[in-house]
């Protein structure tokens, strides 16, 4: 997991103090092999943030959050996870966005919080498989 320092002051607030759900998901997630072997990993995500009184009723809050994307290795026989080879934590403040950065192995899948580290109503659509795709140099 990603682990670079950041205020996370609203975090204590959003885990201990509020009833915080998030709806994070992946859409798309691509990969270029490009001529220096490396891959470009591309990612369309979205991420939605909820704040639930205590009778369960949610209401849509704006997005200023940090979220981790990665991409990883597909797991050994037993393992939820395989190899990390990127993880980053961003600052996410739309709802939708597209992510790119480059890792030196073709990754297995990648996603935003990939590790499931906040609360998400639907943690199985948070990574995809990667589609390789052709290389536009080529095209």
């Amino acid at each position: 997991m990603c682990r670079p320092e950041l205020d996370s002051e609203y975090l204590l607030k959003d885990l201990f103090e509020d009833i915080t759900i998030f709806s994070n998901r992946t859409l798309d997630a691509t990969a270029e092999k490009r001529p220096d072997g490396k891959f470009d990993i591309k990612l369309d995500i979205e991420t939605h943030k909820y704040k639930a009184d205590d009778k369960g009723n949610e209401t849509e809050v704006p997005l200023d959050d940090w979220i981790e994307i990665g991409a990883f290795a597909k797991p050994e026989k037993g393992k939820k996870y395989g190899k990390t080879f990127y993880c980053q934590r961003l600052h996410l403040t739309s709802t939708k966005s597209t992510q790119t950065f480059t890792v030196d192995e073709l990754p297995d899948q990648a996603g935003v919080d990939p590790f499931l580290l906040l609360i998400d109503r639907v943690p199985d659509d948070n990574t995809k498989k990667l589609t390789l795709v052709a290389s536009t140099a080529a095209r």
